[in-house]
């Protein structure tokens, strides 16, 4: 991944976090105003952080092995789901406060980062699906 599109990729979620984070955030505040809890800003964070993260795990798995795999991509998201229910687990654990919304928002976080990155890794897969067939019809002629 070149670095101007690893600029591009974490300037993208972090426009997307800050949308969502903000309108969810306005939403909990305005409209429902008892369903807001103090903790609300931490998902956000938490789920930004993970994405820089993931954005960073994957840079260095193309960087050693030449490509990122589906199998690469899935383990990560296999690490963030297990970071999230850790995450909802301390939560509980340490504050309590107003879990249930606590849990359904972390959920509609982890959703839309889903189908973010799902989005993605199509849009990287398919590009690199149409490199290797030029590539292969290169071949071909020469």
């Amino acid at each position: 991944m070149s670095g101007r599109l690893r600029m591009r990729l974490m300037l993208w979620t972090t426009f997307i976090n800050v949308v969502v984070g903000v309108a969810l955030g306005g939403l909990l505040c305005t409209i429902w105003p008892e369903h807001y809890f103090r903790w609300y800003p931490s998902i956000p964070l938490f789920y930004w952080f993970t994405a820089m993260a993931m954005t960073y795990f994957l840079d260095r798995a193309k960087r050693k092995n030449g490509d990122v795999t589906v199998t690469t991509f899935m383990v990560v998201r296999f690490c963030k789901f297990t970071l999230a229910v850790v995450f909802l687990w301390l939560y509980a654990v340490m504050i309590g406060e107003n879990l249930k919304m606590f849990g359904i928002t972390l959920m509609v976080f982890y959703f839309i980062y889903l189908a973010m990155e799902t989005y993605s890794i199509y849009l990287f897969e398919k590009k690199r699906m149409k490199r290797e067939k030029k590539e292969k019809d290169e071949q071909d002629q020469e």
